[in-house]
């Protein structure tokens, strides 16, 4: 089995969201104003701010998802609330795109992205319909085993169950501060993902071991079946088993 830490592949993000932006632009563009303070990034895209969100957060977000490629002049219009209940950021999206497994998990790889600039995990991310009102709420965390190695937890998975998965995984020996990303999602079931060599995901034998490991952890995140998933380093999916 091989395991890597996520590099920061901008350009391969740039354009998944890129595509996720013109899905989601019409609700974005069309969305009623959800708080009197506003930063203007680049000509048109905009950042709300309220709570104890300054300018300067506000800025730094959107800065970074103009980096992502999330704001590209569009329109488009985001919310950031700071304060006693943590970091919180809003996106508008067309109805029904709150449901959808897909989207979902690129605003889960968003929130993961944002987190640092605006202060670091856990942070919440919200998708609103185009009157701001709450559709889903997404919770994105992360832990640090060891020195080096880091599990991020998304959906209903808390920080006890990453800590527990990350128990698992160190007593199975996957775990040793490589460096090593595994991700945690919970929904209907347990996800877990690990980020992966190139073209791991191709060899049979590697594929093997990996279906080995998520049956020897299975009991730390409720047991089988689970969905296993192995990432390229830009955390995109490129292989996915329903481990029975």
């Amino acid at each position: 089995m091989a395991g890597r830490s996520a590099a920061s592949n901008w350009l391969a993000l740039g354009i998944l969201i890129g595509l996720l932006v013109i899905v989601v632009a019409g609700g974005l563009r069309h969305a009623t104003r959800p708080a009197d303070s506003k930063a203007i990034i680049g000509t048109r895209d905009e950042v709300y701010y309220s709570h104890a969100a300054s300018e300067a957060d506000a800025q730094r977000l959107g800065r970074t998802l103009r980096t992502l490629g999330f704001f590209n002049d569009r329109g488009s219009s985001v919310l950031l609330s700071m304060g006693r209940s943590g970091t919180v950021v809003s996106f508008v999206v067309d109805p029904g795109a709150w449901d959808r497994r897909e989207t979902i998990a690129d605003f889960e790889e968003i929130g993961r992205r944002i987190a640092t600039p605006l202060g670091g995990f856990p942070i919440k991310v919200r998708l609103v319909d185009g009157a701001w009102s709450l559709r889903r709420e997404l919770e994105i965390g992360r832990l640090i085993v060891g020195a080096r190695d880091e599990i991020y937890y998304f959906g209903s998975a808390t920080r006890n169950d990453a800590e527990a998965l990350g128990q698992a995984l160190k007593n199975a020996g996957y775990l040793g501060d490589l460096g090593v990303s595994v991700e945690l999602a919970k929904a209907d079931g347990a996800t877990v993902s690990f980020v992966v060599d190139d073209n791991v995901w191709d060899r049979a034998d590697a594929v093997a071991g990996f279906e080995k490991l998520a049956r020897q952890i299975a009991p730390s995140v409720g047991g089988l079946p689970l969905q296993l998933r192995l990432l390229n380093a830009a955390m995109e999916p490129k292989r996915e088993i329903e481990v029975r």
